[in-house]
């Protein structure tokens, strides 16, 4: 087992929804209305988001429209949350299907990185920012979006685990050494307490069953596959119990996303 830290060490004192559910939830706020959208170049901003569970990526659709008579409005947009842009789109023009107006669009799909952080459970809001070339005016369109918690299958020691992406070949069983990207949630707040992120991307190495981790950590690892991503929900009972380990407090129910890189 490697020296680096692990909070999964057991000899350390140490949020439900169906998977296939996708949740879209959009809104978009126009700085003009219908009449003012058909004078010179001004414009409208529509933001959708689509969202699944943790882990998983996130579509963004923008659509621009500005009066026929101005051509379609030319551009990039920002995507910000919290005031901090995560991500620049260049429109491009679309089909409109009303001939008063002429509409640009773009969409981007952001995939979380394994063993870094995403997203968590919960909604979640998100604004495009117009930001024109030529004589359009900015406008901007906000969006709402949630990540639903996935369909869980419950262990016996009261592990909850949720397969997000599947892998390939036989699944890893006791014995073996698993070779792990890791993000670790708490599960009331979502605050990452540690991930692979923070030592370099490289894969945490244990040997399944051989106690070198939390229990829960073991126990929901067993079958996973090369390339796998799963969801656990790791109990106290399972984590570290009524004792804290660092940013975990005592009690804490545990989150993980965990990605099987290989089998040694």
């Amino acid at each position: 087992m490697k020296t680096r830290r692990s909070p999964f060490a057991p000899t350390l004192s140490v949020a439900e929804g169906i998977l296939e559910t996708r949740v879209v939830m959009s809104g978009s706020t126009l700085h003009h209305g219908a009449a003012d959208v058909a004078a010179q170049g001004r414009t409208a901003t529509t933001l959708s988001a689509t969202a699944g569970t943790l882990g998983q990526p996130i579509t963004f659709n923008v659509s621009v429209r500005a009066a026929a008579s101005a051509g379609s409005p030319t551009g990039t947009v920002n995507l910000l949350d919290h005031g901090q842009v995560i991500e620049t789109l260049t429109l491009a023009p679309t089909t409109s299907t009303n001939p008063n107006f002429a509409t640009s669009g773009a969409s981007v799909t952001l995939t979380p990185q394994a063993g870094g952080s995403a997203y968590y459970f919960g909604r979640h809001a998100i604004t495009a920012q117009f930001v024109p070339s030529g004589s359009f005016s900015q406008s901007i369109g906000k969006s709402v979006f949630t990540v639903s918690e996935p369909g869980y299958t419950t262990l016996s020691d009261g592990v909850q685990t949720a397969t997000i992406a599947p892998g390939s070949g036989p699944g890893i069983q006791a014995g073996q050494t698993a070779n792990m990207l890791y993000t670790g949630y708490l599960a009331k707040n979502g605050h990452i307490f540690d991930d692979s992120a923070e030592h370099g991307g490289t894969p945490f190495s244990f040997t399944v069953g051989a106690g070198q981790v939390i229990p829960g950590f073991d126990a929901g690892t067993v079958g996973m596959k090369v390339g796998e991503t799963r969801i656990l929900r790791i109990p106290p009972a399972a984590g570290y119990g009524g004792t804290a380990n660092g940013p975990i407090p005592a009690h804490s129910t545990l989150i993980f996303v965990l990605t099987l890189e290989s089998i040694s």
